[in-house]
């Protein structure tokens, strides 16, 4: 078996089991009792910029992807990236069409043209800005945020995967190629000087040019190192076996940027045009765009009155929540309860997609941490379960025009029952009441607003309909 092919099917086999760890961590972060943290998440640099929390925990597995990206190249794409492996298996299936497609051909030239500085250099730019704003741009455009929710079964998620097959019958990998920020950014660590393929002989068979992201330029004799991720797909077919895999600054290639100050201005200045565009929608997101939005909508920020997961209110403001919700909607998956629902596009477009609470059926369990544990980026803080169970959340009232003990002078008292707060933050007031010429001992409930955590198992549990106790954000 010839070397280059023993390498492909050993990228094969990585990609099977990075994408099996995935699913296990997913299906893992849905068990109650032990739910799992998302390493594909976590240890990610763009990820990391949103919060920056326990630097020596994240920092050097990032400071590992770095170092190897610079050294080797983009392996990440093309060996452990778990959208990246879907893709390609949509890629495989979507082949008979895309082969006979007539336009597939155009847009596979237009890629050709694009790849020595493609789109994604300039989203890398907006999402590099915007990471530190309330805009939310990364959210819609890391892979592993994206594949999330497709495995969450979300509108927003299958809607996305029928996105990626109508480009597969088009262009192999055309999100990989041109619009992932993620892989941009290893794209240009892969830019530093170190090993990369290189092709050192040709026989003129074109076979190159079959490379899915666009990376081997067959007019050039050239390999793009920001675009390879190191695939092997068509390396083993080449005819006189004219790849090498050498260090940079042995490569003769005029693509390299310090060889062709015309391709280096291009390449800045897509990048910085990117950074420009996102230091402005950032400008127009906080000054211009609550002005035109819903009433509910501030400047700086956004205060919508929805009840945020545990810990939220009280840790969080909202515009540095927002900021920093990444919308994976991991924790509305693995919330035991269901009672984490997705926000829609009535409380404006920063908050479209984030979490927040209804207790419809179920109040917040009094022992449960499992969406501050599943929360990649602590947006929604984590906290000792101790430091949970006091930590509020909203505030409990009773409306006396619909509670059963005010309107039928009839006890209920299932809300003081249903309070989990030892101290029981719901408390019994008694009154005698004539009734009728009967005198009754009603038993009023009566919310302790410094007992009160907010969690909304009175609600939930309340028999009268519309709701005669409620959680509100205060």
């Amino acid at each position: 078996m010839k070397p280059y092919m023993r390498v492909k099917i050993l990228r094969i086999a990585s990609q099977a089991l990075f994408f099996g760890l995935f699913v296990f961590v997913f299906f893992r972060s849905l068990n109650p009792f032990s739910p799992g943290e998302n390493p594909f998440l976590r240890f990610d640099l763009l990820v990391f910029l949103t919060h920056m929390q326990d630097p020596w925990r994240y920092v050097l597995p990032i400071a590992g992807i770095f170092i190897l990206t610079a050294v080797v190249g983009r392996f990440f794409c093309g060996w452990v990236c778990p959208l990246g492996s879907l893709i390609e298996f949509l890629d495989t299936i979507a082949a008979p069409v895309r082969k006979i497609n007539p336009l597939g051909k155009r847009l596979r030239n237009l890629e050709t043209k694009l790849a020595a500085a493609p789109p994604s250099w300039a989203l890398l730019g907006i999402v590099s800005v915007t990471v530190f704003f309330v805009p939310p741009v990364l959210q819609y455009f890391h892979p592993n945020v994206w594949i999330i929710r497709i495995f969450s079964l979300s509108a927003l998620g299958l809607g996305f995967l029928g996105f990626l097959f109508v480009l597969s019958l088009f262009s192999r990998r055309f999100w990989c190629t041109m619009i992932c920020p993620l892989g941009a950014l290893y794209g240009l660590i892969a830019c530093l000087p170190f090993f990369r393929l290189s092709i050192t002989k040709c026989s003129g068979c074109c076979r190159c040019d079959t490379c899915p992201m666009k990376a081997a330029q067959y007019s050039t004799k050239t390999i793009l190192p920001h675009q390879c991720i190191l695939c092997f797909d068509y390396e083993a077919q080449c005819p006189v076996k004219g790849f090498s895999y050498v260090r940079i600054n042995k490569i003769n290639d005029s693509y390299l940027p310090d060889e062709s100050r015309r391709k280096f201005l291009r390449q800045s200045g897509i990048l910085v045009g990117g950074l420009v565009a996102g230091s402005f929608f950032s400008y127009i997101s906080g000054r211009v765009l609550p002005r035109l939005g819903n009433e509910r909508e501030l400047p700086h920020g956004i205060n919508t009155g929805l009840i945020r997961p545990p810990g939220v209110t009280a840790l969080r403001a909202e515009k540095d929540f927002i900021k920093r919700c990444l919308r994976c909607l991991q924790c509305v998956k693995s919330c035991p309860n269901q009672i984490i629902k997705i926000t829609g596009s009535e409380y404006g477009f920063a908050n479209l997609f984030t979490p927040h609470i209804r207790f419809e059926e179920y109040g917040c369990d009094f022992n449960c941490q499992v969406c501050q544990l599943v929360c990649p980026n602590y947006a929604i803080p984590l906290q000792a379960l101790g430091e949970k169970q006091h930590t509020r959340m909203g505030l409990a009232s009773v409306d006396v025009n619909l509670c059963v003990v005010y309107t039928e002078n009839t006890n209920c008292l299932v809300c003081e029952e249903m309070c989990p707060v030892p101290e029981k933050a719901i408390k019994v007031r008694e009154e005698v009441k004539l009734v009728e010429g009967e005198e009754l001992v009603l038993r009023y409930p009566d919310v302790k607003p410094s007992l009160c955590i907010g969690c909304g198992a009175c609600e939930a549990y309340c028999p009268v309909l519309p709701k005669a106790i409620t959680v509100a954000r205060i």
